[in-house]
């Protein structure tokens, strides 16, 4: 959908190219998240896709057009721009700003007036309690809001997103990328996005393109830039706890175990013993009558108990439970906070789905860096 091919962009006043010899695939359908530090040239690479800069030389390709050769105004109008505080015109009322892109291609105003309503339901803002604000009237992520919606007005194939949520504060922040992943689901935009945050960069990107002094230095999907940086830089950049923000993306289904033993809260002692012996594990999941799980009982409290249903007294709930959308980043923070070794996951409030273990992350972690360690040569003696 968006390819840069070997794209230059100087400056008289610099002595190296802001963007030097950029070359890589953006496919439809996928998010780009251009990091690194300030100067590195995300920001110019991002202006010159809809040539709010020019680039000095190379091509860039916009669904497979030189966009170079084609009128400003009618590619910037298939392009959505969504920048930071928004740049809504402040005195035109949301309704204004989301229909402007709109009005200029010639639409019609019923045509624009069910756009502009479909799209602030999108973006989760209420067309009757909003379309006649203005932006002095919208907090800071109702304002980020009605500017993905104008970014979406007229359907455009690409979006340009330049850092959109830096300047909200970090719980409206992290609702804000919440709700656009969950957007961008339904409507698979290919999305060039600027951050400086590497986490967010991880979180929004399905590639990430990381750049210093003006160059390319990786591109990758986010896991593996967390497993194998290309050099001591990306390394550095992406920080010390890289481990940790690898956990954030494997879901809980890598490591989870589904075969676990589980035993009625009704059931005779000699029943739980007997379900321990045929178990490697040291703990039985307990259940009501009705399937739901109570909580858990250990092999040496089954041991102590004396009698034939006294073992119910040694039932203990969970201290925590983990919903099968969760990361493993998730899981080890749940372990940490009640000291625990293993967390249940529940489909449901009793919906026992297994067991994540800390032993097996550590494996699991361990495993998924070995696999891309580069293989050692040894040269044979001469």
């Amino acid at each position: 959908m968006i390819r840069f091919s070997n794209v230059s962009k100087r400056y008289p006043s610099m002595t190296r190219p802001a963007v030097d010899g950029l070359s890589l695939d953006v496919e439809e359908g996928q998010t780009c998240v251009f990091v690194g530090p300030s100067g590195c040239g995300k920001t110019t690479t991002l202006k010159m896709i809809n040539r709010i800069f020019e680039p000095s030389s190379g091509k860039i390709y916009v669904n497979g057009r030189d966009a170079l050769s084609q009128d400003q105004d009618q590619l910037r109008q298939g392009i959505g721009y969504v920048i930071q505080k928004t740049g809504l015109f402040p005195h035109y009322t949301v309704f204004e700003n989301v229909a402007t892109v709109p009005r200029l291609l010639g639409w019609d105003e019923k045509r624009v007036a069910v756009r502009v309503r479909e799209l602030l339901q999108l973006v989760g803002l209420d067309p009757d309690e909003n379309v006649s604000k203005y932006p002095r009237e919208l907090s800071g992520g109702q304002s980020q809001r009605v500017g993905v919606a104008r970014a979406m007005a007229a359907d455009p194939p690409v979006m340009l997103m330049d850092e959109p949520f830096g300047a909200v504060d970090p719980i409206t922040r992290t609702q804000l990328q919440n709700e656009f992943l969950t957007l961008q689901q339904k409507v698979r935009k290919t999305i060039c996005f600027v951050t400086h945050d590497i986490d967010e960069a991880i979180k929004m990107g399905d590639r990430i393109a990381i750049m210093n002094n003006g160059r390319l230095v990786q591109y990758d999907t986010p896991e593996n830039l967390l497993l194998a940086p290309a050099d001591e830089f990306v390394a550095q950049f992406i920080g010390s706890d890289r481990s940790l923000k690898v956990l954030s993306l494997l879901p809980l289904p890598k490591v989870l175990k589904r075969q676990f033993r589980v035993v009625r809260e009704s059931a005779e002692l000699q029943t739980v013993r007997a379900s321990f012996d045929r178990s490697e594990r040291n703990r039985l999941i307990v259940e009501d009558d009705h399937s739901n799980v109570v909580g858990y009982v250990t092999r040496s409290d089954a041991e102590k108990a004396g009698s034939a249903r006294g073992w119910n007294r040694f039932i203990k709930p969970f201290p925590a439970t983990l919903p099968p959308e969760a990361t493993l980043r998730d899981a080890l923070a749940v372990m940490l906070q009640h000291d625990v070794g293993a967390v249940p996951v529940m489909e449901s409030s009793h919906t026992f789905m297994g067991m994540v273990y800390l032993d097996d992350i550590r494996s699991y972690v361990g495993e998924a860096y070995q696999e891309r360690e580069p293989e050692q040569t040894v040269e044979a003696p001469s």
